[in-house]
């Protein structure tokens, strides 16, 4: 059965990363989960209950900017290529591919004995169609529609031979390519009912070894076993169909009802424990912690260039330079992140280990930096003024997918910035008026974390063609030729150091010129109940349930 609701007609990369930014929380605890002793074969058989924060924001993943589609229609939908855990790529749907020399076409070969679950075969008109449906406007594409990047179009070179060409070089094709958000819909499905997909259920058909078999609107999605599955990627240890019937998605948006339904043996796994929950859970002994760090963006706050007073270099070096993430970091979630030193995070590749320790909390330059740009006199509330006029800052946010935990790192940026005479005032809306907001550059400061498998999201986070209202996420709205020219260059070059070099440029500058606050570094944990066995995560921090099988 299929659900009535559909998705919000958003646009805008900025909202994957609101949504991001409030889906990827989690705690610590190292350690591989479910796993049984090394002779024991997998079982085949029942049904996995995992419980989540929600229901995704639409079943299209070409039209998602939810990290929540991604988990639950992984299992669903397959990719020509998949991400191995040391950032190299191999087969999956795509048996080989070639990259010319200019790195405007990729011509993938495809296999030739892939099926949709309906019937459909997937070959090059297959994935002609869906890279198609990602960039027609019709479709409102967010996430997908930005990582598949200057998409010029899809040539059918012959029955299973499909290139795919750009306007202009684009390195990152392939990571965006491996992700579930590139997946494809079968295309009988995109002819027939494309306008039904968002609504999830019988008509979100894929090549994976799950078939989406029911919705309950937000409630529970049911998935099951797909008969006759046999091409996953080389690595995989499942070869074949999987191992359980099924599995079933719940959607309790309560940290406290999630942990509490696994507590009692209700959910197998829970996703995005709570910090503030670890060591509850570690006590019980019937359940196991799975987790790792976000690869990506940390949680960062971005500050508008072109709204005063934030067009004032000084005064973005002093917000920075006022806030003590570290001790902030520590206190709010009891030592199971990390403080964040750059936009990305340290596993991400690209990261510029060298900003560590560059920049920090130090209250007395913050004072003085303010001072120095004008605000030395103060208010009957003890807030710094300058002509008469008060040093406020706004911060907008999405109260729909603002955790608690995010909620509490904006109190404690409010209080800190108060401690040097600003005044921080939260701003919570609905999306839809985040989206606005963010489009039309009206707010100081905005809030995200999303993941990426390289640092090529540097480009959606700080390109001037990345704008919100442009369907990127430069909430900086920053437009310097510099940062540009390194971003543009990056895309250009298939030398990965050489990349990763000009990421780092990027890194050094947008701190350098106060862009950015960074605070922590979230992971993604998964309590896991002790019968759960091959519980695993993929580089995505995405569990690779076709491998997953109950004792």
């Amino acid at each position: 059965m299929r659900s009535p609701r559909r998705s919000p007609g958003l646009t805008a990369r900025l909202t994957a990363a609101l949504v991001s930014a409030a889906l990827l929380l989690a705690g610590c605890a190292a350690g591989e989960a479910g796993q049984g002793p090394a002779d024991q074969a997998p079982r085949r058989g029942g049904t996995l209950t995992l419980g989540t924060t929600g229901e995704p924001d639409s079943w299209d993943v070409h039209v998602s900017v939810s990290s929540l589609s991604a988990l639950v229609l992984r299992a669903v939908h397959d990719s020509l290529v998949h991400q191995k855990p040391d950032g190299t790529f191999e087969p999956w749907l795509a048996k080989s591919w070639q990259i010319s020399d200019d790195g405007l076409r990729y011509t993938f070969e495809l296999r030739e004995d892939v099926t949709f679950s309906d019937g459909t075969r997937f070959d090059a008109e297959a994935v002609k169609a869906n890279f198609d449906h990602v960039v027609d406007p019709a479709t409102k594409s967010r996430n997908a529609k930005t990582i598949i990047g200057p998409y010029a179009g899809t040539e059918v070179a012959g029955p299973f031979t499909a290139v795919v060409t750009f306007k202009s070089p684009y390195s990152p094709f392939l990571a965006a390519a491996s992700t579930p958000y590139l997946g494809f819909h079968s295309p009988k499905v995109l002819a027939d009912h494309r306008g039904d997909i968002a609504s999830g259920g019988e008509y979100v058909v894929g090549t994976g070894p799950f078939v989406f078999s029911s919705l309950t609107a937000g409630q529970e999605a049911v998935f099951t076993r797909r008969p006759g599955y046999a091409w996953a990627p080389k690595s995989a240890p499942n070869q074949g169909e999987a191992h359980l019937d099924g599995y079933k998605v719940q959607f309790l948006s309560d940290d406290a009802a999630r942990v509490g339904a696994l507590s009692s043996g209700q959910l197998d796994v829970a996703d995005q424990v709570p910090s503030t929950r670890l060591a509850e859970l570690r006590g019980q002994g019937r359940v196991e912690l799975q987790d790792r760090d976000n690869l990506g963006a940390p949680f960062t706050y971005n500050l508008n260039v072109t709204r005063a007073p934030l067009d004032e270099k000084d005064v973005r070096l002093a917000v920075q330079a006022a806030v003590d993430t570290e001790s902030i970091t520590k206190g709010l979630f009891q030592g199971a992140y990390n403080r964040a030193w750059s936009v990305l995070t340290a596993p991400t590749p690209g990261y510029a280990k060298e900003v560590e320790g560059t920049w920090g909390y130090d209250k007395g330059r913050a004072e003085k930096l303010l001072s120095g740009a004008g605000y030395t006199a103060t208010d009957a509330e003890g807030y710094r003024t300058r002509d008469g006029r008060r040093l406020a800052l706004d911060l907008v946010y999405a109260s729909e997918f603002t955790s608690k935990e995010q909620l509490n790192y904006h109190t404690a940026l409010k209080d800190a910035l108060k401690q040097v005479g600003v005044e921080l005032v939260l701003k919570p809306l609905d999306t839809a008026a985040v989206v606005r907001a963010f489009g039309g550059g009206d707010y100081h400061l905005g809030a995200f974390s999303f993941t990426s498998p390289d640092g090529s999201l540097l480009r959606t986070a700080f390109h001037s063609a990345s704008l919100p209202g442009n369907g990127g996420s430069n909430v900086s709205r920053v437009a310097d030729p510099e940062i540009d020219g390194w971003l543009d260059e990056a895309l250009r070059t298939g030398d990965v150091a050489g990349q990763q070099a000009l990421y780092g440029k990027v890194q050094r500058k947008v701190l350098a010129e106060g862009l950015v606050l960074p605070t922590y570094v979230g992971k993604r944990v998964f309590g896991i109940q002790h019968r759960v066995r091959g519980f695993e995560l993929d580089v995505q921090n995405l569990p690779t349930l076709e491998r997953v099988w109950v004792s």
